[in-house]
């Protein structure tokens, strides 16, 4: 529990309780291995867990009455993510899911609450925290509401670069489909659109962004 000790130094709300606080939540630390694809929770079930994010990345995706995925966010490494039912008892909104292989730390709320509560600063951190969950689902909602999916494509790509010109796929197209509110297909045709016009160049494994200035252009466009 050493590692997930020194990882917990880093985590969002986790990071900031003293030193034994944290050696006492790693004791109290369920391991689960997530294969890609895999669901961790599911949308309609009461889960009162917070979760820790070791390595991997999960996704927060929502299923209409329809039958079609959206993912609203990525969850990734480092973060702290605190299941709605861990506060209410009510069904999950959403599915957690993996987009890749991870590994991830659970607490049932039973027994992280006592902890957090020695620590009432902690609490303010949890609500600084959805805060910035709520903004990041602001700007999703906004972009399906008034983006073109061109846009929306280009901000998935820039947002999954970060620095970097490369992004690594380790998501399928009907998973980036459900990232901008459309169907493979089109994600399939948009992209090869990109490669054509000198935007970036694709391959099996990675997608390469050659002009990120186009791309934000593609992103203001209404």
């Amino acid at each position: 529990m050493d590692d997930l000790l020194r990882l917990l130094e880093r985590a969002e709300v986790l990071g900031k309780l003293p030193d034994e606080a944290r050696r006492e939540l790693t004791k109290l630390a369920v391991r689960r291995d997530i294969l890609r694809g895999e669901f961790l929770c599911r949308q309609g079930y009461v889960w009162t867990y917070a979760l820790f994010i070791a390595s991997g990345r999960m996704r927060w995706t929502m299923l209409s009455a329809g039958g079609q995925e959206h993912t609203l966010l990525v969850v990734e490494p480092s973060s702290v993510f605190w299941a709605h039912s861990f506060f209410d008892d009510e069904p999950m909104p959403a599915s957690l899911a993996a987009v890749k292989d991870s590994v991830v730390y659970v607490w049932h709320r039973d027994a992280i609450l006592p902890i957090l509560y020695r620590h009432p600063e902690s609490l303010w951190e949890i609500n600084r925290t959805l805060v910035r969950t709520m903004r990041r689902a602001r700007e999703i909602i906004y972009g399906l509401a008034f983006q073109p999916v061109t846009g929306r494509i280009a901000n998935v790509l820039l947002n999954e670069s970060g620095d970097s010109k490369i992004v690594e796929r380790d998501w399928r197209l009907d998973e980036l489909a459900t990232m901008v509110a459309s169907t493979p297909e089109v994600v399939c045709r948009v992209l090869h659109q990109f490669a054509d016009a000198g935007l970036l160049s694709i391959t099996r494994t990675r997608i390469t962004l050659h002009n990120r200035d186009g791309l934000e252009k593609l992103i203001k466009m209404n």
